[in-house]
């Protein structure tokens, strides 16, 4: 019995290297720009309050999509922090840097926001070698106008051959979430204010 514990942990010694990792984040389009002083103080909120991901993804691997029903996990490269933390920070950066400049602010903690925003992420993933894929169903909530709900397909392009360039592809794929989304805030944001103004 203790030649064979001998042996397995002399076996652990010269075998059991440490498995090395690669971390990755997700970066803003650009970083927020503070609203205009001359806006006024009760300018249109929105709270992205409530941002979700599939069990698949919620993991530290990130995720290749091989075809429509084989997923495949890296066993090397991973993202540095919960992945539906990192789409909700990064989402809502790009949302403030959007829309700053019409006045609208999206606060990381809103007491009574003018909008609510909930996103459900369907799939934020490597799609082969060449692209990643971004599908999203948001949701838009007022109690000055109606509910809407959309969804999002978005592909884009990966620039280069690494786990680097994927990670910043999909972030090229937040912000254009993020455009879609701030046009449609927009659109209510101009509602609301011409309703307060009896327009």
């Amino acid at each position: 019995m203790k030649k064979l514990v001998l042996v397995l942990a002399c076996s652990a010694c010269l075998g059991g290297k440490a498995p090395h990792y690669n971390y990755y984040v997700l970066t803003p389009a650009a970083a927020p720009r503070p609203a205009s002083p001359s806006r006024a103080a009760d300018a249109p909120t929105v709270s992205l309050s409530l941002v979700t991901i599939p069990r698949y993804l919620d993991r530290e691997s990130i995720v290749t999509r091989a075809d429509d029903n084989r997923i495949v996990y890296s066993r090397q490269d991973r993202w540095a922090e919960p992945l539906d933390e990192a789409v909700t920070r990064i989402l809502r950066e790009n949302l403030a840097s959007t829309l700053a400049p019409e006045g609208i602010t999206v606060p990381p903690h809103a007491g009574a926001p003018t909008f609510d925003l909930q996103v459900e992420i369907l799939r934020f993933e490597k799609r082969g070698r060449n692209r990643v894929e971004l599908w999203a169903r948001w949701t838009l909530r007022s109690e000055e106008s109606a509910t809407q709900t959309r969804e999002a397909r978005i592909e884009t392009a990966i620039a280069g051959p690494s786990s680097a360039d994927a990670a910043a592809a999909l972030s090229q794929a937040i912000a254009r979430l993020a455009q879609q989304i701030a046009g449609e805030v927009r659109v209510a944001a101009a509602g609301v204010r011409r309703h307060d103004t009896g327009s």
